[in-house]
């Protein structure tokens, strides 16, 4: 008996390519999505969650070996997303990394916040062509992580990273708060 599985033929290949295709088209829509929004409609839009950046979605946290064998994690929101709750994002990723890796603690710098203005112009088959920026505000820590807990500074990454997932799950941004955020973004990034 032939095997006649979709993904074997010829034209199952060229299905399963087209529906690739189409999720990424879909997922870079979402993704430029809130790029066209004025400031006055951005101070609605959501705050940025806890979950990993990727390049479709880059709000998120990520995680980078710095070249001392420390972490470098990064959190990254939209504009409406205030600095001390990516602080939180930062954290929370930074204790969730370490206890996957069975660290027991970890120690982390003071988060540092900076701003990622994007594009203003882009250029198609020899045009340029205006377009709406995705401007993000970063927030970064530096963590080391340690078996024993000596440090006087020293968090648990279990208990860190439950809590803080716990309260970036059921913490809302007020309006005016998300307002204001957008706001700084705006004037960082020479947007007002």
């Amino acid at each position: 008996m032939a095997n006649i599985g979709v993904g074997r033929t010829a034209a199952g290949r060229s299905i399963a390519r087209r529906a690739w295709i189409l999720g990424v088209a879909s997922a870079t829509g979402l993704a430029t999505a809130g790029c066209g929004a004025s400031l006055s409609s951005m101070t609605t839009a959501s705050v940025t969650d806890y979950q990993a950046a990727n390049l479709f979605a880059p709000a998120g946290y990520s995680v980078a070996q710095n070249a001392d064998g420390s972490m470098h994690i990064t959190a990254a929101g939209s504009p409406s997303t205030p600095a001390d709750r990516l602080a939180k994002i930062a954290m929370a990723a930074a204790a969730d990394y370490g206890n996957q890796q069975h660290q027991k603690t970890f120690t982390a710098t003071p988060p540092a916040t900076s701003y990622k203005c994007g594009k203003t112009k882009t250029t198609d088959k020899g045009q340029v062509i205006d377009i709406k920026p995705l401007d993000l505000r970063v927030v970064s820590i530096d963590v080391t992580y340690g078996r024993d807990g000596i440090a006087p500074a020293a968090r648990n990454t279990r208990e860190t990273a439950e809590q803080l997932k716990a309260q970036l799950a059921s913490e809302t941004v007020p309006p005016d708060v998300q307002a204001a955020a957008t706001q700084e973004v705006a004037q960082q990034c020479g947007r007002v």
